[in-house]
């Protein structure tokens, strides 16, 4: 571990005195931190993007006096506190095609891998020699770079199935819109989370 008030200067020397293994390992506990950020990134949007969707409807009720406010948090209380696991399967009661269920289930695989299993196979960063360690370092950039598609798929994945709308931007970006909105506005809202 590092002192919290390591320099710049302090960690180049460091990692200038490394072997060539101990930097191996060293990358490789780098891309761990980045695959954990990855994984939080990934199931921070899944949570927000479902939270804004009120078509999307979580099993939990308020009050009648609640407010709308007060059931928008509560909603994403609710979703926090929820498994991957489990709101993959609150998106299968809400009209999300087979296809994207089963690529969401891909990806949760993929991030229990890295929560679950990683270090079952044995590869501690002290037990492995620089080969190993950057190969472990590609299989957690994948993880990675699979993680950071899904944050933008679950976007059109959400469109598809009619739970907000996408307005496309020049720069690739886009623009989203809780379809929920005209039910609201038309009186048609469910207001149960």
């Amino acid at each position: 571990m590092f002192r919290p008030e390591l320099s710049k200067e302090q960690l180049l020397e460091i990692i200038g005195a490394m072997s060539e293994d101990d930097v191996a390992r060293f990358l490789y506990c780098q891309e761990m931190a980045g695959t954990y950020l990855a994984v939080g990134k990934f199931e921070d949007m899944l949570i927000s993007a479902m939270q804004m969707c009120d078509r999307l409807k979580v099993q939990h009720r308020l009050g009648e006096d609640a407010d709308r406010w007060d059931r928008f948090v509560a909603k994403r209380a609710t979703l926090q506190g929820s498994t991957l696991g489990s709101l993959i399967k609150v998106l299968e009661k809400h009209g999300i095609a087979a296809e994207d269920i089963r690529y969401l289930k891909w990806i949760k695989d993929k991030r229990d891998y890295f929560v679950h299993r990683l270090f079952h196979e044995g590869v501690w960063p002290g037990d492995l020699d620089g080969e190993d360690c950057r190969f472990m370092s590609r299989r957690l950039l994948s993880i990675q770079l699979w993680l950071s598609r899904a944050e933008r798929r679950i976007w059109i994945i959400f469109e598809r199935a009619g739970l907000l709308t996408l307005d496309r931007l020049d720069d690739g970006g886009f623009l989203a819109m809780n379809s929920g909105l005209e039910d609201l506005l038309r009186g048609d809202d469910d207001e149960s989370y």
